[in-house]
C-alpha cells in the first residue's frame, strides 16, 4: 500500500510539472486535460469585495468550454441556426475574427447549441460542432486551412446529445471519436485531415480524447462501451475495460493515475478505479458513492475531488465529494453547489454552481472549508466548467454569456 502511495504522489507531481510550459489553456481540462491549472498567485480570500469583472461577452448558444492561448480567448456557440467560433481579445474581450457556418441548435431535452470544446496547438485552432462539422482554422486570422465531417467522410453516428468530445492533437496527428461503425475513433493529419488510422465500432460517448501522462505514446477514451486505451501511432487497441450506463452516457473525463484509470458516470452506474496493468483490466473497487453524471472532477495526490450527483429534481442533493484514490472511500462531502463543475488552480478547487455561483475551496481531504463564494452568472443548467489562464477566470452559461474576472494577484 505504502508503495502504492507513492506511485500516485509522484505522478502528482508529474502533472503539475508537465503543465508548467505556459499559463494557457489550450483545450478542454487545460494544458493536460485533467481540469488542473499550476499557475501561482490565486487570490483565496477576498472578503466582502467580489473579484474585478474585466469583461463580458455574447458567445451564442451552448455548453463548450472556452480555450486560452496567446492572448486570446476562443469560444463556440449557437445562434440562428449558425455556428460561430469567436476569437476574443483576452484582456478586453474585444471580437478578433469570427466565423460561421450553418448547423442546427438540436435541442434535445434542454436547449441545444454547441457542446465540443476546441483545441489550440502550434498556431491552429480546431473545432468540432455537435453536428460533426471538423475545422482547423489559422488561430491567428480565423482562416480555414481545411475542414472535414465525420458523418460525411468518416461514416459517424452522431451520439444523441451531439459530438461533443474534444479533438486530441499529439505530434503530427488529430485524434476525434467519429462513432463509426468502421472506426469510432479516427487519427488524422493535423496539417491536411488525411485520415492516418481508424480504430473501433463503439458509438461515440462526450468525453475528450487524452493522452496517458506516464507514456504519452497511450491514449485514452471514455465511449459509450466504456474505457478503451490505444497506441497513438497506429491506433492498436491495447485494451477495453466495460463501463455502460443506462443511456449510453460517459461524459466525465477520466482521470489518470499510473497503474490506474479512475472512470464515473451517472445514471446509476458510480465510478471505479481500474487496474491498467494488463491487457484485460480489472477494478480494484467500484462504488455508486461518487457518481458524475456531466464533468468529472480533479485530483490532488492521493485524493479525488468531483461533483457526485444527477440533474433534474435531484441536482439540489449533488455534492462536492472528496474521494481517497485508492480505497474508493468518501471522506467528506458538501452540498449547495447542484450539478456544478471543478477544476483546480494550486491547492484550491474553482466550482461553478449550476446557477451560476463560484465558489473557492481549499483541496484538502480534511474537511470541507470554503474561502470564498460570489455570483459570477445568471441563469440554470450550468455546466460549462471554467477556465483559468494567466491570472484570469473565464465562465459561460448555456445561453451565451462569457464573463471575464481577475482572480490572479498583479
Amino acid at each position: 500500500m505504502k508503495v502504492c502511495s507513492f506511485a500516485l504522489f509522484a505522478l502528482g507531481s508529474f502533472s503539475v510539472v508537465a503543465s508548467l510550459w505556459g499559463a494557457d489553456w489550450p483545450c478542454f481540462g487545460g494544458p493536460n486535460r485533467d481540469g488542473v491549472s499550476s499557475e501561482q498567485g490565486l487570490v483565496g480570500k477576498w472578503g466582502d469585495r467580489e473579484p474585478d469583472k474585466l469583461w463580458e461577452a455574447k458567445i451564442g448558444a451552448g455548453y463548450s468550454s472556452i480555450v486560452v492561448g496567446m492572448d486570446r480567448v476562443y469560444a463556440v456557440g449557437n445562434e440562428a441556426g449558425k455556428n460561430v467560433v469567436r476569437c476574443l481579445e483576452a484582456k478586453t474581450g474585444a471580437l478578433a475574427w469570427k466565423y460561421e457556418f450553418p448547423c442546427a441548435k438540436a435541442a434535445k431535452y434542454f436547449d441545444g447549441g454547441s457542446r465540443g470544446t476546441p483545441a489550440l496547438d502550434s498556431g491552429m485552432l480546431y473545432s468540432l460542432s455537435h453536428e460533426g462539422a471538423l475545422f482547423a482554422f489559422d488561430a491567428k486570422t480565423g482562416r480555414v486551412k481545411w475542414a472535414k465531417h465525420l458523418v460525411k467522410d468518416f461514416g459517424g453516428r452522431r451520439p444523441s446529445w451531439g459530438f461533443s468530445g474534444c479533438p486530441l492533437v499529439t505530434g503530427d496527428r488529430l485524434i476525434v471519436e467519429t462513432g463509426s461503425t468502421k472506426g469510432s475513433l479516427v487519427a488524422l493529419d493535423k496539417m491536411n485531415g488525411r485520415l492516418l488510422w481508424r480504430l473501433g465500432s463503439s458509438e461515440a460517448g462526450y468525453a475528450s480524447p487524452m493522452l496517458r501522462p506516464t507514456d504519452p505514446s497511450q491514449g485514452l477514451i471514455f465511449n459509450r462501451g466504456g474505457l478503451t486505451g490505444f497506441r497513438v501511432a497506429d491506433g492498436k487497441l491495447l485494451f477495453k475495460y466495460e463501463h455502460k450506463t443506462r443511456y449510453g452516457i460517459n461524459a466525465a473525463q477520466p482521470v489518470d493515475v499510473g497503474d490506474y484509470a479512475l472512470i464515473s458516470s451517472g445514471y446509476g452506474k458510480g465510478a471505479a478505479l481500474i487496474d491498467l496493468r494488463s491487457s484485460n483490466p480489472s477494478s480494484k473497487w467500484e462504488s455508486e458513492e461518487i457518481a458524475c453524471q456531466m464533468s468529472g472532477g480533479v485530483r490532488m495526490g492521493d485524493h479525488y475531488y468531483a461533483i457526485h450527483g444527477q440533474t433534474g429534481g435531484r441536482s439540489r442533493h449533488a455534492s462536492l465529494r472528496c474521494v481517497e484514490i485508492l480505497s474508493g472511500k468518501v471522506l467528506w462531502g458538501k452540498v449547495g453547489f447542484g450539478v456544478g463543475t471543478v477544476i483546480r488552480v494550486g491547492s484550491v478547487l474553482v466550482i461553478l454552481s449550476d446557477q451560476g455561483e463560484l465558489a473557492l475551496v481549499a483541496a484538502d481531504p480534511g474537511g470541507f472549508r470554503e474561502l470564498a463564494r460570489f455570483p459570477v452568472l445568471r441563469g440554470k443548467e450550468i455546466w460549462t466548467p471554467p477556465t483559468y489562464a494567466n491570472g484570469l477566470l473565464y465562465c459561460r452559461n448555456q445561453e451565451g454569456d462569457l464573463v471575464c474576472f481577475r482572480l490572479g494577484s498583479d
